[in-house]
């Protein structure tokens, strides 16, 4: 095969960086992994990697460096409006902080890098819309970009009173369609400058054939090809995909696994959705996962299906705040901690799954290739009932997921039935 018909696919993860060498078929060659070199700094380990690589191939790049950007949405009319505004903030691999309705609407200290104000389709004829704008307090959060994605007719009163703000087109329109691919967009446009600013990696841009893409794009794409059976990974039904990562854990999922009870469902005629633990890590999160485990009233369970050691000195140990876990013991808990969670839609936004219906859980990103599948396996059984059919676990150690989102092109419009939440 010609080589020089290769592409060359580089992930700037929080904990390692992976170079991988597609073929023109799509298929993986080759890769090799590079710790962070936290010393050197990112800008510098990078261009060091660039300069082994072979010259004139196309070079894919992306990133979740910097954990992706956390997004706050205030809605200020129906919850339809956050829902259609988180839904692009996950498209463009954003992690929704918080989805706040405007009768919420009163003060929220958590820092988001953008906050998003929207709400109602375009009328004219917007009079409670204008009365909640003017109520709108910017100081009660804490964000570092403000953009506003409403009712068009109201653009220039929501920059009269907030001049530093981007205003982007509707994406409910005039017929709550949500087919405006603005808010997506405007995101990948922040996540890129974010990128920079905080990596130093502008000038990779320079001399790429493709814009920089943010990491869970990527594998949302990924995850997309696999349920549609064009991917070289096996789909068996409904099926969890777990990208366990430094700085979070993402859950991509087929919906037809979600309780007939759920109180939060996806929109009609979507098939496969997203979600994003901002807190649970094996790295940048590693404190909030320990603290979301030492929380959890199945934490001596857990402990007890996945340590060697004795369990009751371990629990004493992490009882007290002394217990130091594992790489290995980190990457169990975002599993268990993110499917209890599923299982009981604990979160905002998060649907109620029904576990029982799951028939495979792939796991893939950094935290993953530290797991025994056997024993994943066990925490997943944690979750069923003794009738219950046990999912399969396959977990992903060539990082193909990634390769395969990261080669394969898709118009974000076709990316509808991916991401929610």
């Amino acid at each position: 095969m010609d080589s020089r018909s290769n592409k060359i696919a580089i992930d700037i993860g929080s904990t390692i960086i992976k170079v991988a060498e597609i073929d023109s078929e799509g298929q993986l060659v080759k890769q090799k992994f590079h710790e962070r070199n936290f010393e050197l700094g990112i800008d510098r380990q990078v261009e060091h990697i660039f300069g082994r690589l072979p010259k004139g191939d196309d070079v894919l790049i992306c990133s979740s460096a910097n954990g992706g950007l956390r997004v706050g949405i205030v809605a200020l009319t129906s919850h339809f409006s956050g829902s259609v505004l988180r839904n692009q903030a996950l498209l463009a691999g954003g992690n929704p902080v918080f989805v706040h309705d405007f009768d919420q609407d009163k003060e929220d200290l958590r820092p988001v890098d953008v906050l998003i104000v929207g709400g109602g389709i375009d009328c004219a004829d917007a009079a409670p819309l204008i009365s909640r704008l003017e109520r709108f307090r910017a100081d009660a959060y804490r964000f570092d970009t403000l953009i506003y994605a409403g009712n068009r007719y109201l653009d220039e009163r929501f920059n009269e009173r907030f001049p530093e703000a981007h205003v982007v087109p509707n994406p409910l329109g005039e017929g709550l369609r949500g087919r405006t691919y603005s808010v997506w967009h405007a995101l990948r446009e922040v996540y890129l400058d974010d990128l920079v600013h905080k990596e130093g990696i502008s000038e990779l841009q320079n001399g790429l054939n493709t814009a920089i893409r943010p990491t869970p794009e990527v594998v949302s794409r990924g995850f997309h090809r696999l349920v549609s059976n064009h991917s070289s990974l096996p789909a068996v039904g409904p099926c969890i995909l777990l990208d366990i990562g430094g700085a979070t854990t993402d859950l991509h999922y087929t919906v037809e696994m979600l309780h007939n009870d759920s109180p939060v469902r996806p929109p009609a005629g979507v098939s496969v959705a997203r979600y994003v633990f901002t807190d649970l890590g094996v790295f940048t999160s590693s404190d909030t996962t320990m603290r979301r485990l030492h929380a959890h009233p199945g934490a001596y369970e857990f402990l007890a299906c996945v340590l060697e050691e004795d369990t009751r000195d371990a629990y004493s140990s992490f009882r007290a705040g002394d217990y130091v876990p594992s790489p290995e013991t980190l990457g169990y808990a975002c599993l268990y901690l993110a499917l209890h969670r599923f299982a009981h839609g604990t979160d905002p936004g998060l649907p109620v799954a029904d576990l029982g219906r799951v028939a495979q859980i792939i796991l893939t990103g950094g935290g993953a290739q530290l797991l025994d599948p056997t024993l994943a396996a066990e925490v997943a059984e944690l979750f069923l009932t003794d009738d219950q059919v046990r999912p399969e676990i396959l977990i992903d150690h060539r990082y193909q997921v990634w390769v395969e989102g990261v080669t394969w092109s898709m118009h974000p419009a076709g990316m509808s039935v991916m991401d929610d939440g």
